[in-house]
C-alpha cells in the first residue's frame, strides 16, 4: 500500500565521539539472569549490554575474566579464566570455556568491550555462585515422616498439618567468612535461622515431576550465622501430597509425604568449613499453628498453638520427635534455573464495606495472592478469609460458585494478642476478600501481597490512541499483563482461583511469544520446558498438562506442540539456543508417535480439543452446538503436524541433521498434498470457519494462485457472518491478528480487537473484567464455568500489538533481537498514536508513531551492538545502526 500522503523525514546526525557517545556496559548476566545464585550449569554463558547515547556503537571484541574474589575481579586477574581479547560481536550467550567449576563456589566475573568509537571500557564485577553441581555433592538425608499423623487426611479436600524441622550447631572455628544453605523441602517450605526468616522467596521450591527432577534453592545467609545457632524449617504438603486425593484417581497424581534435605555449608576465614547436614539428629514436630495448607481449600492457621522461639538457638526441644530418615522422591535435585516466586506488588484495598461483623474487601482489580491482616482476636475467636473474582447479584456477598470445590479460604484462630499475619503456604485468586469475626476492618488493616515469579517487566510499556483518547487495547493489554502475572507459578498455569490450577500447555503455544513482550520471561519457560521433557512417556506421548499433576496422555498434537512452539520462542525472542538443542530428541519422539499412532495418507485423523472456546452462537451457550461454527479436527492436527514438521526441518539443518532435515521435509510435503487435496475445496478449506481458512493461510499451505480466494472467504466470514467480531477458539485465535495484517486488513484486526460487544476482548472490558476470561461469554453463558482470570484467548494478541501496532520483532536470520525489524502498520487510520517498548537482551527498543494532520511521525530507539531495518510505508526499506531516530 502507497501512502501519498505521508511525510518521510530521516533526521542523520553524525557519528558521536568517544567522549559523546559515553559507551559503558550494564545488566551483566549469567545464564540470563543477573548474579544468580546456586546454579548448577557446568557450562554457563554470559551476558551483557552496551549502553551509548551514541548512533552505529557495534562491539568489536570482548575479554572476559572470571576470578575467584571480588579483589582478583576488580584488579583484572582472572584466576579462573581469562578469555583474553576475542574479535567477536557477541555479547549474549557467550560460553564459559576454562576448567570445570567447583561446587558451592561463588565466582566474579568482568567483561572488557572494545566498540567502534572510544576506547575500551570494563565493567564493573559482577557475580554468580554454584550449587553442589552433583548428587555426589550432597551429604544430606532426606527427613521427614512417611505417614499420616493424627487430623491429617487423605481425601478430596486433603488437610495436613504443617511439619516442622530444627537443628542447633556451633560455629566455632573463628570468624565466619561465608555460610550457604542448599535446601528443598516438599511440597513447600520456609527457612528460618536464629529466629529470621530466610529471603522473601514464598511457596518454594517451585513444582517439578519430583519423581523425575526435584529443585532446589540456594541463600547466602553468612549475615545470619552467630557462634550458636539454630535452623527451623516448616514444611507444607504444597503439590507433593496432592491438594484432592482419592477423587479422580486415574488423572490426579500424589507423590508421597513432605519431606527435607538440606546441606548448610560455613566456612571460615581459617579456611576451614562445617557442613551441617539434615538426618536424624533434627528434631520433628507437627502441633504448630498451621494445622493445614491446601492450595485450593486455604489455610488454618491457629495463634494459639504458636511456639514462641521454636528456630532460635537454647529452645528446649526435648518433647519434640526424632526426624526419619525417609524414601527419596526419586527426581534428581538440580539448583533452581527459574527465580522463586516472591511478593512483588502490596495494595491497599480501593473500598471496604461493613456488614455487621461481615466486610467485603474490594481490591479493583482481579489478582493471585494472599491478605496481610492486622488482628486482635480473643483466645479462640475465628476470623474468615474467603476470596472471590466476583460479587453475587446485590453486591453484599461473594460470588464462589466458579470456585467449583476450591474453598479458597483463610482461617485465622486468635490467642487475644494483636499480630501481622498471612497465610503462608497458599495463594488465592480473588478481587473481593470477605472477612468475617471482626468488629472493625478498615483499609489499613488490609493489604493485598500480589505473588508470582520474579521476572523484570520494566521497559515493556504498550499504548495506543485514537482521536477521542486512548484505545480499548490498553485496557486489554493491561488485563493481559495482570493475567499473565497471575497465572506465573513457578510454572505457566491456567487459572489461579478455582480447584485446577494446572499448567495446560495448550494455552502456552503462542501465549508465550506475547508473555515475552511483557516480562522476561526466559527462565520460567526453559524450567518449563525441562518440566516438558520430564513428564513426557517412552512412547513419545507428552502429557496436555505438564508437569503431569492430571495425567492427560494422549495423541494430541495441538497441546503438545507448546514444547516446541517454547524452544522456538526462546531462540526467537532470546537467541538462546539451548532448550532446543537439549529438547530435540524429546520432539522427534513426539513427531515420531505422532507418525506412527496417529497419522493416516498423510492426514493426522485424531485431535481431540478442537477449536476449544470458539465463541457459541448464543451467549447463553458454554460450547457451540451449530456445526458451522466447528472446525473438523483432522485439518486442525494435521495442519499442526505440517507446521511442526517445517519447524523441526530448519532447526535439523541448524544442527546439521541432514537425514532427519529431508525426512522432516518429506512429511510436510505429503501433508501438504493430503490437507489441500481433502479439504480445499470452492476457495475455503473445509466448511469455511475462520480457523478453517485461517490456519492453512497462516501456515504457508495454501497453493499458489488460491491464497486470494481463502484470503477472501477468511475475512467474509469474519465480516459478513460474525459482524466483525471474534469467531476463533483457542487454536484459531494463535493466529488471527497477525494473519490479518500480514493480509493488508490490520484495520479489520483492530476492529475485532477494540469491540465492545459479544464476543471480543473489548467486551471483557466493558462487562468490568480487568483480567482475561476463560470463556469470551463468561459472565452470560454460566459464570460458575468460567474463570475470570485465564490467558488461554489471548491467542496473538500481544504479539500483533507489539510485532503489528508499534512493529518491534527479531529479524529471523538473527534472532534474540541482534538485528530487529521495525515495520508498524500504519494502515489502520483509526489510530492516531502507538508507543510502545520492549527490553531485549541487548537493551530497550522503542517505537512511537503518531499522526500530524496528513504526515506521520516515527521515532525509534536501536540498542548499542545491534542493527534495525525500517520499513516505511511507501514500501522503502532502510538500514540503520544503533540510536535514536525520528522518521
Amino acid at each position: 500500500m502507497k501512502f501519498t500522503n505521508i511525510i518521510m523525514a530521516l533526521a542523520f546526525m553524525p557519528p558521536c565521539a568517544a567522549s559523546a557517545s559515553g559507551v559503558s556496559l550494564s545488566r551483566l548476566t549469567v545464564e540470563g539472569r543477573v548474579a544468580p545464585v546456586g546454579i548448577d550449569v557446568a557450562v554457563p554463558r554470559f551476558g551483557w549490554q552496551i549502553v551509548s547515547s551514541g548512533r552505529n556503537v557495534r562491539q568489536e571484541s570482548y575479554r572476559i575474566i572470571v576470578s575467584s574474589s571480588e579483589d582478583n575481579a576488580r584488579s583484572m586477574v582472572g584466576d579462573v579464566w581469562d578469555s583474553r581479547t576475542v574479535a567477536s560481536d557477541s555479547s549474549q550467550w557467550v560460553a564459559y570455556k576454562a576448567a570445570p567449576l567447583q561446587p558451592n563456589r561463588k565466582y566474579y566475573w568482568r567483561v572488557l568491550v572494545k566498540t567502534n568509537v572510544g576506547d575500551a571500557v570494563w565493567s564493573e564485577p559482577s557475580s554468580w555462585s554454584t550449587g553442589l553441581m552433583s548428587p555426589e555433592n550432597w551429604r544430606g538425608q532426606w527427613i521427614g515422616l512417611d505417614s499420616l499423623l493424627p487430623g491429617d487426611v487423605a481425601e478430596r479436600h486433603s488437610r495436613m498439618a504443617v511439619r516442622c524441622f530444627r537443628k542447633e550447631f556451633r560455629a566455632g572455628k573463628g570468624a565466619v567468612s561465608r555460610a550457604t544453605i542448599h535446601i528443598s523441602g516438599l511440597g513447600n517450605y520456609a527457612i528460618y535461622i536464629n529466629g529470621r526468616r530466610v529471603g522473601t522467596d514464598v511457596l518454594t521450591p517451585v513444582p517439578t515431576d519430583y519423581t523425575k527432577t526435584v529443585a532446589y534453592d540456594t541463600y547466602d545467609v553468612t549475615s545470619l550465622i552467630a557462634g550458636r545457632n539454630a535452623v527451623g524449617v516448616a514444611l507444607a504438603p504444597g503439590h507433593y501430597f496432592a491438594q484432592t486425593q482419592n477423587y479422580q484417581t486415574n488423572v490426579r497424581t500424589t507423590y508421597g509425604y513432605p519431606k527435607l534435605r538440606a546441606n548448610l555449608i560455613v566456612e571460615y576465614a581459617s579456611g576451614q568449613a562445617d557442613t551441617i547436614v539434615t538426618d536424624s539428629t533434627w528434631r520433628f514436630f507437627a502441633g504448630g499453628p498451621i494445622r493445614y495448607a491446601n492450595e485450593y481449600d486455604g489455610e488454618l492457621f491457629d495463634a494459639r498453638r504458636c511456639v514462641a522461639g521454636w528456630a532460635e538457638a537454647s529452645f528446649d526441644d526435648s518433647s519434640w520427635a526424632r526426624a526419619r530418615v525417609v524414601a527419596a522422591p526419586g527426581g534428581v535435585l538440580r539448583g533452581n534455573v527459574t527465580p522463586a516466586m516472591s511478593v512483588y506488588s502490596s495494595e491497599r484495598p480501593v473500598a471496604v464495606r461493613s456488614y455487621g461483623r461481615r466486610h467485603i474487601v474490594d481490591f479493583g482489580t482481579n489478582g493471585a495472592g494472599r491478605l496481610r491482616l492486622t488482628l486482635r482476636a480473643a483466645a479462640g475467636d475465628t476470623v474468615r478469609i474467603r476470596h472471590a473474582e466476583l460479587l453475587a447479584p446485590g453486591d453484599s456477598a461473594l460470588y464462589v460458585a466458579n470456585l467449583r470445590s476450591a474453598e479458597a479460604t483463610a482461617w485465622y484462630v486468635g490467642d487475644g494478642r494483636s499480630r501481622r499475619w498471612a497465610p503462608e503456604f497458599t495463594y488465592y485468586g480473588f478481587r473481593y476478600a470477605e472477612i468475617t469475626g471482626v468488629d472493625d476492618i478498615g483499609e489499613c488493616d488490609v493489604v493485598r501481597e500480589l505473588i508470582a515469579d520474579r521476572m523484570d517487566d520494566e521497559g515493556t510499556g504498550f499504548a495506543a490512541y485514537e482521536a477521542g483518547g486512548e484505545s480499548m487495547l490498553n485496557a486489554i493489554v493491561a488485563n493481559a499483563r495482570r493475567g499473565v502475572r497471575s497465572n506465573y507459578k513457578g510454572m505457566p498455569v491456567d487459572c489461579p482461583q478455582r480447584d485446577e490450577r494446572m499448567p495446560w500447555l495448550g494455552d502456552r503455544t503462542t501465549g508465550c511469544l506475547g508473555e515475552s513482550y511483557l516480562m522476561d520471561n526466559h527462565s520460567l519457560y526453559a524450567k518449563w520446558i525441562a518440566d516438558i521433557r520430564d513428564g513426557q512417556r517412552a512412547d513419545g506421548r507428552i502429557s496436555d498438562v505438564t508437569p503431569a499433576y492430571w495425567r492427560l496422555y494422549n495423541t494430541n498434537i495441538t497441546w503438545p506442540a507448546a514444547l516446541p512452539f517454547a524452544c522456538d520462542m526462546l531462540y526467537r525472542q532470546y537467541g538462546d539456543l539451548r532448550p532446543m538443542r537439549e529438547s530435540y530428541m524429546s520432539i522427534k519422539r513426539f513427531l515420531d508417535m505422532i507418525r506412527r499412532d496417529n497419522y493416516d495418507g498423510g492426514l493426522v485423523p485424531y485431535d481431540r480439543y478442537g477449536d476449544w472456546c470458539v465463541p457459541p452462537e448464543s451467549p447463553k451457550l458454554v460450547h457451540s452446538k451449530d456445526p458451522a461454527r466447528k472446525t473438523d479436527g483432522r485439518l486442525i492436527s494435521s495442519a499442526y503436524y505440517y507446521y511442526l514438521c517445517r519447524l523441526m526441518q530448519r532447526y535439523a539443518g541448524l544442527f546439521g541433521l541432514d537425514a532427519d532435515a529431508e525426512t522432516y521435509s518429506r512429511d510436510a510435503e505429503t501433508t501438504l498434498k493430503a490437507v489441500n487435496d481433502t479439504f480445499l475445496c470452492r476457495g475455503r478449506y473445509s466448511n469455511g470457519t475462520v480457523t478453517a481458512n485461517l490456519l492453512p493461510l497462516a501456515m504457508g499451505m495454501v497453493p499458489e494462485g488460491y491464497a486470494r480466494g481463502v484470503a477472501d472467504s477468511l475475512v467474509n466470514t469474519i465480516v459478513a457472518k460474525n459482524g466483525k467480531h471474534v469467531s476463533a477458539g483457542v487454536i484459531g485465535i494463535q493466529w488471527l491478528m497477525r494473519q490479518l495484517s500480514a493480509m493488508g486488513r490490520g484495520d479489520l484486526a483492530y476492529d475485532l480487537a477494540t469491540t465492545d460487544t459479544y464476543p471480543g476482548w473489548g467486551y471483557m472490558v466493558s462487562r468490568g473484567a480487568t483480567t482475561i476470561w476463560e470463556l469470551w461469554n463468561g459472565d452470560t453463558a454460566n459464570p460458575s464455568m468460567n474463570s475470570g482470570n485465564h490467558v488461554m484467548l489471548l491467542g496473538d494478541l500481544l504479539p500483533w500489538c507489539y510485532e503489528h501496532l508499534a512493529g518491534i520483532s527479531p529479524d529471523p536470520a538473527c534472532p534474540g533481537f541482534k538485528r530487529v525489524v521495525l515495520k508498524p502498520d500504519f494502515s489502520i487510520r483509526r489510530l492516531t498514536r502507538v508507543a510502545a517498548s520492549h527490553r531485549s537482551p541487548y537493551g530497550t527498543i522503542r517505537s512511537e508513531w503518531w499522526r500530524e494532520g496528513s504526515a506521520v511521525r516515527w521515532a525509534v530507539s536501536v540498542p548499542a551492538n545491534t542493527t534495525a531495518e525500517v520499513h516505511l510505508p511507501d514500501g522503502t526499506v532502510r538500514q540503520i545502526g544503533s540510536g535514536d531516530y525520528v522518521f
